[in-house]
């Protein structure tokens, strides 16, 4: 779901047999109708919202029922209506890292009608989707299909894994000294501390840097980098405070303070990152021709 994030009462029961304009309590969309094609010869009947939001529940679930501020997990599988398959669990469980209010207004809608094993189907018209562009192998005003099978929800987000040991022994193979590991599981190397003086998350920083992955594959770099830090990945939020101006060292960035499980550019999925950094200045000024 890259690069992926409630509800009214329903209306009626959908049927796929040859309802009359005359018995349909709402104006007929192209989406409808869309729709409506694509259930033709299906054994499963959805209902309706009244904002055109189709559910079909196979299986309710316990009582209890998630909402907004949750953290779900889930089961699913994504795919157009020709059955084009974009995103999914591959019949894995995957617990979000963010609330149910960051997902689509048809996922914001639609997962409240279903308790902790629950299943069943949504069927979201494009403005409860991804409207009227294009994301990914997704095209634009794309009536989506989602199976899917609500393991669990909770309040809290879930822990991210612990990649202490890979980063420690990465550390010792390559001789690179002593290290500070913070709470969130960022490990700072200070080869000179610079300035007393530090930027906040706050500050614009002007430094010179150098990503790479584990294995040395260079992703990223640049010897004049201008940019404000409250734009940044956690990880450089987090690690570049500890140094002033003239300060230089490294960061080893674990995923979830990074890009996460899904793949960014020339970065794999669950990458633990490496930035040698240089920090020349910083301001609290804005920074300018961004």
């Amino acid at each position: 779901m890259k690069k992926l994030l409630l509800f009214t009462p329903a209306l009626f029961l959908m049927s796929c047999g040859g309802e009359t304009e005359e018995e349909k309590d709402y104006i007929e969309t192209e989406y409808d109708k869309q729709i409506a094609e694509y259930l033709e010869g299906e054994d499963w009947e959805p209902v309706r919202e009244d904002n055109g939001l189709y559910i079909y529940t196979e299986i309710e679930g316990e009582g209890m029922k998630p909402g907004l501020q949750d953290y779900l997990t889930l089961n699913y599988e994504g795919y157009l209506l020709d059955g084009t398959v974009f995103d999914g669990t591959g019949g894995e469980a995957v617990t979000f890292p963010f609330p149910m209010e960051s997902l689509i207004k048809g996922w914001q809608q639609g997962i409240p009608h279903f308790g902790k094993g629950g299943k069943g189907k949504l069927i979201i018209p494009p403005d409860l989707g991804y409207g009227s562009r294009s994301s990914g192998p997704i095209p634009a005003n794309s009536v989506l299909v989602f199976d899917i099978e609500l393991i669990d929800f909770a309040p809290t987000p879930p822990l991210p894994p612990d990649y202490s040991d890979e980063i420690i022994a990465y550390i010792d193979n390559n001789e690179l000294g002593d290290y500070i590991k913070t709470e969130t599981g960022l490990f700072v190397l200070i080869e000179k501390e610079g300035d007393s003086n530090k930027p906040t998350v706050y500050s614009t920083v002007t430094m010179k840097y150098n990503g790479t992955l584990l294995d040395g594959t260079k992703f990223d770099g640049n010897d004049n980098f201008n940019y404000p830090l409250s734009s940044l990945i956690p990880g450089w939020q987090e690690g570049i405070p500890y140094f002033g101006k003239g300060g230089k060292g490294i960061l080893l960035i674990p995923p979830h303070l990074g890009y996460g499980d899904r793949p960014n550019g020339d970065i794999p999925a669950n990458s633990i990152l490496r930035f040698d950094i240089e920090l020349f200045d910083f301001t609290e000024d804005p920074v300018q021709n961004m």
